[in-house]
């Protein structure tokens, strides 16, 4: 399928054949017939994309704190890949877009194949032949309704956000302030309010346009606007003034302070500075409001990718129930799409029409459609090129490898590591998002890829399958790779629950071919140094690590225990693993208490203090933490036993202790054994061995980590 893509290295922009997305559960996979290229939002992103790194640097400070973060801590060489892994991955544009429903993922109830729907979200309702998007960031599209209008929903729901915050009343005078695409918008909705409308702009065109869609009074902002807004006031000011503008300057909020009556309302809707004249704003004592997108649900992940919907009695209007509102609008004629529409470009010329986004031409662009030719009445049809190219056989004497799951760890930490390995032939891989499968495999000169995981699975020249897949999808992946006849390679954690982790038991049991979790710590030279430095040992060591894995951002998907399992589950698992290699003994016992601070966010499994017993008589304490401080590095083991010490500090320093005399081994850069755990893996299906880390090994982990989070449950 055709999909607008850049590079955010270069800003290159392209329409690329890339493979068709899978249908994923809570979401629907939509044909399109029409997207909408709204000029204001994309200029900006292609801007940010075309600019320098020194600029882009500039623009997102916080990225550059987390960069030299990772350098601090992980070093250049694993900071550069994973850096390098971000900019090479093409970025979607779009995110307003209509078509025809072909396929319905788990979980979602009331759309149908066939049914008509608009589409929204950044990172969704791309400008692609088809898209998956989340059930709740679907409308569907009453019958009066073409797909080229309903494809502008999305910019129809962020104007009637900005109205519903504004709180806007029938009669009111309220002015609106940039009359680009949103602002018409805005204009229209306000109208069907029943409220009278000054619009101003710098640009005559838009001063027009918004006379044309029914503005009381439209003005350029060098013409009388003060005593415009006093005259339809009858002297008082505007009841509300929604800022409209995407700008680098001030003035639109000093002007809307000036316009506004006393106690009057002010509504940021577009882009630009909030530097709030007190002098204007005090005496009247104005209330500032921001307008989040398309409205509540917004940037929530609970809602919008988990599919958790706001109560309808407590949350009217959420971003969906905004969209079908505008739809509903559209329908009854009150808001009209076609005027603002500029031009229509077929999605091959998708280049051209961004040409005319950035023209410096003079000519005003409101909206820009991108046709995918779908007409109404035609029945989109079913999926079929989710493979984007197919895997040939692999070179003689190499092992036949597939890897799912291409996301950031994928990309940038296994690929680089994989792809050194002279013994494999990675001939396919399989991503969710086609884009991402095609930037990849070009990347890494991977053959074969595609977003279909059979394609891996039912491939008879590929022995073994990676996955790095989201967690929740790891145990039901290793289970239909062992039952397809491969050797599984799978990233932590092996299960996220109880269930799972049973039917990898079982099938692992049923079939002939080893599964091994990437529980890479005790692969790391350091830490096979560590336990060098006891042996030969008949006396049980004392462990005690602390580890600083800092607060997890808002929204971050590790939140979602029902995706991640939660970071006990998720992250905890790679020490007990390391504790047991140390130990080369069973956990036998378990001990678990969580922080119960005031602070409710610092305690769950953020902050644990976990105490195990192995079967030899070993002892281990770890303190697991997200309140450290961030310069701190991230782990600390102490090793103890037999007159021997041991200090490993963050994988680059080993710090070793006998009576009074003490050697040290330092490492260049971070080694947490990721290339030599592939290497072993690969090695022993070579050899027909077993890898040294046993499958059951693996399941008795994962089991301790349910029960600590069964420990921490129960308080």
């Amino acid at each position: 399928m055709k999909q607008v893509l850049q590079s955010l290295r270069s800003g290159e922009l392209a329409v690329e054949e890339v493979p068709e997305p899978a249908c994923l559960a809570g979401c629907v996979l939509v044909r399109n017939a029409f997207s909408f290229v709204s000029p204001g939002t994309e200029r900006a992103a292609r801007e940010m994309a075309k600019s320098s790194l020194i600029s882009k640097a500039r623009q997102r400070p916080d990225q550059v704190r987390k960069v030299v973060e990772k350098v601090r801590t992980e070093g250049i060489a694993s900071t550069f890949q994973k850096v390098r892994a971000r900019l090479e991955e093409p970025s979607p544009l779009g995110y307003s877009c209509a078509g025809e429903v072909i396929e319905v993922g788990e979980g979602v109830d009331g759309i149908y194949p066939g049914s008509r729907v608009a589409c929204a979200g950044a990172g969704y309702a791309n400008h692609a032949d088809i898209v998956c998007v989340p059930k709740n960031l679907v409308a569907p599209i009453p019958d009066s309704v073409p797909y080229e209008d309903a494809s502008a929903a999305t910019l129809c729901a962020i104007a009637m956000q900005g109205l519903r915050v504004g709180r806007v009343q029938l009669g009111e005078v309220v002015g609106v302030i940039g009359l680009g695409l949103v602002g018409q918008l805005s204009v229209q909705l306000l109208k069907a309010s029943g409220c009278q409308v000054l619009g101003v702009d710098l640009d005559q065109e838009a001063v027009n346009k918004a006379l044309e869609m029914g503005a009381d009074q439209a003005l350029l902002r060098d013409g009388p606007v003060e005593e415009t807004a006093l005259s339809m006031s009858s002297g008082h000011g505007l009841d509300a003034v929604l800022l409209c503008a995407a700008t680098d300057s001030n003035d639109p909020v000093e002007l809307a302070g000036i316009l506004a009556r006393r106690k009057g309302r002010v509504v940021a809707v577009g882009v630009l500075p909030l530097n709030i004249p007190r002098r204007t704003y005090y005496p009247k004592e104005l209330e500032l409001l921001l307008s989040t997108s398309y409205g509540p649900g917004r940037y929530d992940p609970e809602y919008e990718e988990r599919g958790r919907d706001y109560p309808y009695s407590y949350v009217r209007f959420t971003e969906q129930r905004n969209m079908a509102a505008t739809l509903a609008l559209m329908a009854e004629g009150k808001l009209r799409i076609p005027p603002l529409v500029t031009k229509s470009f077929p999605i091959e010329k998708a280049v051209d029409a961004y040409s005319l986004v950035e023209a410096n031409s003079g000519e005003r662009s409101f909206g820009i459609l991108l046709d995918y030719d779908l007409a109404e009445g035609d029945k989109a049809t079913e999926p079929t090129q989710r493979s984007g190219q197919a895997a040939p056989k692999p070179t003689e004497g190499k092992i036949g490898v597939g890897l799912i799951g291409a996301g950031n760890f994928g990309a940038s930490v296994l690929l680089p590591k994989i792809c050194e390995n002279s013994d494999v032939c990675l001939t396919h891989l399989v991503t969710s998002r086609g884009a991402n499968a095609t930037s990849v495999a070009k990347r890494f000169g991977i053959p074969g890829f595609s977003t279909d995981v059979k394609d891996v699975l039912n491939n008879p020249d590929i022995a073994a399958v990676v996955i790095s897949s989201p967690h929740d999808q790891h145990a039901s992946q290793s289970v239909a790779a062992l039952r397809a006849g491969k050797h599984v390679f799978v990233e932590k954690p092996l299960a996220i629950n109880s269930e799972d982790l049973e039917e990898v038991k079982e099938a692992a049991r049923e079939t002939g071919n080893f599964l091994m979790v990437g529980f890479n710590r005790r692969f790391a030279p350091l830490a096979e140094k560590a336990k060098q430095w006891f042996e030969p040992r008949n006396w049980p060591l004392s462990i005690v690590a602390r580890i600083n894995a800092g607060r997890l951002t808002e929204g971050s998907w590790m939140l979602d225990k029902e995706r991640s399992g939660g970071r006990i589950i998720g992250e905890v698992c790679h020490f007990i693993d390391l504790f047991q290699y140390w130990t080369g003994a069973e956990v036998e016992s378990v001990k678990a208490e969580c922080l119960k601070p005031s602070n409710a966010t610092a305690g769950g499994d953020e902050n644990v203090t976990i105490a195990l017993g192995f079967s030899d008589g070993s002892q281990a304490s770890l303190v697991y933490l997200s309140e450290g401080a961030a310069g701190l590095p991230k782990e600390l083991y102490e090793i103890h036993g037999g007159g021997r010490s041991a200090i490993l500090d963050d994988f680059r320093r080993l710090d070793m202790y006998e009576g009074s005399n003490q050697s040290s081994s330092k490492s260049r850069t971070q080694d947490k054994g990721h290339k030599n755990e592939l290497d072993h893996f690969f090695q022993c299906i070579q050899d027909g061995t077993l890898p040294d880390l046993s499958f059951e090994s693996c399941v008795h982990t994962t089991e301790v980590t349910f029960e600590i989070c069964e420990k921490l449950r129960k308080g």
